[in-house]
This record gives C-alpha cells, structure tokens and sequence, in this order.
C-alpha cells in the first residue's frame, strides 16, 4: 500500500531554493579557496627555491673540492720549487763538479721549470674555477633570497584572500542556519538527502523539465506533478530534488 505523500507549506518548499542557491555558492567559495592562483605560483617558486639551493650546494661543493685539489697542487709547486732551489746551489756552490753529474742536475732543473710551469698554470686553473664557483654560489643564494620574498608576499596575500572566503562561507553558514531554522525538521531531513547525491536538495519544475538534473518529465509525470496539493511534496523521479513548483 502506498504511503502518505509528506507535506510541507509551499512557502517552506520555497525556501528550499534559497538553501540551494546558499549551498551552491558557499560550494563555488569553497572550490576558489582550494585554487587561488596563489596557491600554484606558490608551488612553482618553492620548485624554483628547490633548484636554486641545489645549485648553490652545487657550486659551494664544487669550490670546496677545487680548493682541495689546488693544495695538493701547491704542496706539489711547493716540493717542485724547493727541488729546484736546492738542485741551483749545488751547482752554485760547486758541490757537483763533474760533467756527468752536471749534465744531469741541468736535466732535471729544466724538467722541474716544465713542471712548475704546469703546476702554475693549474694552480691558476683552480683559483678562477673557485672563484666563478663561488660567484655563482652567491648569485644562486641570492636569487633564492629574492623568490623566498616572492614567496612571502604570495602567502601573505593567499592568507589573507582565505580569510576573506572564511568570513563569507562563515556569513553564508550563518544565512543557511537562519532559513533551515525556520522549516520543518522533516522537510529538512528530506532536502539534506537528497542533496547528498550532489547537487542541491531541491530544483524547479519550469515546462515540465527538472532544473537540477535537466530530466523532462513523460505527459503522466508531468500532469500528476502539475496537479499535485500545492502541500504536496513532489520529487523529481531521476535525481531524488524535492520540485518547487510555481
């Protein structure tokens, strides 16, 4: 056996559509604070800050280990020159008199020229490589600095726009309570129901169409949802929306 239809004052079934229009823009609020342009470039500059540390640790490294390798070239220059130095006084000072001897001396004194020439030209090597390292450790440091201010200028202005959509949705919660206070419990546990599906709760039936699902009622649905008590609560047969009908 059938049920009683439920019955609700028509003008309860009309506030069901300021419900709706509440619902659906506190969902639009909700839908911006979750993409505030804010929020992307956000994203982008910490990948930006992200990149720019690596690269100063990078070129930071880089200088580190240069310097490394350069004092392993000094202490090399150093062994080289003290070479030279002592290998000249022995033959200032006489101490190597034979020809063979000396032949030999002048042999590595020109080696060791040859070699401290090289060690020179690395030890220069080095110096400019430390140095354009340590320069673009700088710059890399710096130009993280200046996105980390970006960065803070965007969190204090999405902050700031989320406050603001804080306080309507609070204002829109606060509209919504007023309206919902003033139906039938029932009513209310009906549209809450059906608006769980998605959408809103309720919807008009404007020539015989649903306004929420877009559903054309057949000529019977129609006629029996057009003839209905005006207390009467009609339901679309496709999304379950209570009809405001005018």
């Amino acid at each position: 056996m059938k049920g009683t239809p439920m019955q609700a004052a028509p003008a309860d079934q009309a506030a069901l559509l300021t419900i709706v229009e509440l619902d659906a823009k506190a969902k639009a609020l909700e839908a911006r604070k979750r993409h505030l342009p804010e929020h992307e470039q956000l994203n982008e500059l910490n990948a930006k800050r992200h990149g720019l540390a690596d690269a100063a640790t990078k070129a930071s490294t880089k200088a580190a280990d240069d310097e490394v390798a350069m004092r392993r070239v000094e202490e090399d220059l150093q062994t080289a020159t003290t070479r030279l130095a002592r290998d000249r006084k022995r033959i200032d000072d006489g101490v190597v008199n034979d020809a063979r001897s000396i032949a030999s001396l002048e042999a590595e004194i020109a080696h060791l020229h040859t070699r401290i020439s090289e060690l020179e030209d690395k030890q220069l090597e080095f110096m400019v490589a430390i140095e354009d390292a340590k320069k673009q450790a700088e710059a890399a440091k710096a130009s993280r600095g200046d996105v980390e201010n970006q960065m803070r200028g965007l969190i204090a202005s999405r902050d700031e726009a989320t406050k603001a959509a804080d306080a309507e949705l609070a204002e829109l919660a606060s509209q919504r309570a007023t309206v919902v206070g003033g139906l039938p419990d029932a009513l209310v546990a009906v549209y809450e129901k059906a608006a769980s599906r998605g959408g809103g709760g309720a919807s008009q039936l404007k020539a015989g169409r649903c306004t929420g699902c877009g559903l054309m009622l057949d000529a019977l649905a129609r006629r029996a949802a057009e003839e209905a008590p005006a207390d009467e609560l009609v339901r679309c047969a496709e999304c379950g929306r209570i009809f405001v009908r005018n």
